[in-house]
């Protein structure tokens, strides 16, 4: 992998922050939903700005960070079509219990606002593998009809399993959308996926599962244990594993676990408001 000075440590660079244009049962991701309740306008998605805010962690640890890693992210303030942000990545802690990073949004057209942050780390022990990665799939054949609501998600029920087959048009997708121009992602017959296509997975597991609605991504945690790569044939597991209900806000969630050949090479835990109050 060729590295970009523009995405050194400890250096900010800026992104103009995009939706992807692909269709969406989640009016919060256009205008008129997130207007009438007093935003700016089309909430990003998270993954998208999760996938902007690893440009400087991959240009200078490559695969190493994308191979063995934990972390977590939290989207702070909502970030809307267009708006500039300034992304910082700073090294926190060196040796020790492994060397931790914090990678901070600040957006530029919001009064440079703390908009989402990432913290992560290489541990010198991984955790065990969420005993909820043995659950079994509730398969079933057929297209996906049933809306989800809070009502009819069953904690601890796992989702039909999704097949999936990681390819170079996951890349490019979100390289465009990211306008991202590392090389890693394009180089040799068999690049890493991109870490944005690694935190959608959770979002196609459990489409496969309901037609979603309106929601809004709160937080992600991801235990990376094994480099994901163009070509892999991955098995996606899917379960909701709490749901609540605070302030008429309605909270939900749900643990996914990407397999390979039998290996569980990625643990996400996927946390999201499914009903906003209001609506």
């Amino acid at each position: 992998m060729k590295k970009n000075i523009n995405y050194t440590i400890g250096k900010p660079y800026k992104v103009i922050a995009k939706h992807p244009s692909h269709s969406s049962y989640n009016r919060m991701h256009k205008d008129d939903l997130p207007k009438k309740l007093g935003f700016r306008g089309a909430f990003v998605l998270g993954v998208s700005t999760f996938g902007n805010m690893t440009r400087s962690l991959v240009n200078n640890l490559g695969e190493g960070w994308l191979n063995n890693t934990i972390i977590e992210a939290k989207f702070i303030k909502p970030i809307c079509d267009g708006d500039v942000l300034r992304i910082e990545t700073l090294q926190t802690n060196v040796g020790g219990n492994g060397d931790t990073y914090e990678v901070t949004a600040y957006n530029e057209s919001a009064n440079n606002e703390i908009s989402a942050r990432i913290v992560t780390s290489v541990p010198a022990v991984f955790p065990e593998i969420d005993p909820t990665a043995n659950l079994q799939p509730n398969e079933w054949i057929g297209p996906v009809t049933q809306k989800r609501t809070f009502e009819n998600i069953v904690i601890g029920e796992a989702y039909r399993s999704l097949k999936l087959l990681l390819t170079s048009q996951d890349n490019l997708y979100w390289k465009s959308v990211l306008g991202d121009d590392l090389t890693i992602y394009t180089d040799g017959e068999f690049p890493p996926i991109h870490p944005a296509q690694v935190l959608r997975l959770v979002q196609l597991g459990y489409n496969n599962q309901f037609i979603g609605d309106n929601a809004v991504h709160s937080s992600s945690k991801a235990v990376i244990r094994k480099i994901l790569r163009v070509g892999d044939s991955v098995n996606i597991l899917t379960v909701p594993l709490e749901k609540w209900d605070k302030k008429e806000n309605h909270w939900l969630t749900i643990y996914c676990a990407v397999s390979r050949n039998g290996e569980v090479c990625a643990e996400i835990y996927h946390t999201q408001i499914i009903k906003l109050r209001g609506i």
